[in-house]
């Protein structure tokens, strides 16, 4: 499940707690719980390598994750971990993420 999927969902959850049992909300409270903890895990890289990535960001005029995921998806791709059809379909989907 997606992030924006499972915010959704924990949305949907705010309104019903009264219905929920309380498995369920313990249940997706940790599973709230263990996507935040895991979108906070940020990438520890030497200040040089910091500078440079911000530097870039700007220039592309990106978010540093969004240029984060840039350099990894094309690393994958220039290596052969990532076929090229997966690439292209992500980059032609027209939801704008590309």
């Amino acid at each position: 499940m997606g992030r924006l999927n499972f915010a959704e969902e924990l949305h949907l959850a705010s309104d019903r707690t009264a219905e929920m049992s309380g498995a369920d909300l313990r249940a997706l409270l940790r599973r709230a719980a263990l996507m935040l903890r895991n979108v906070s895990v940020g990438l520890d890289v030497e200040p040089g390598i910091e500078a440079a990535l911000e530097g870039v960001a700007a220039e592309m005029r990106l978010s540093r994750p969004q240029l984060l995921q840039s350099i990894v998806t094309q690393w994958l791709f220039a290596n052969a971990y990532l076929p090229y059809y997966e690439s292209n379909e992500r980059d032609h989907s027209g939801d704008g993420t590309s």
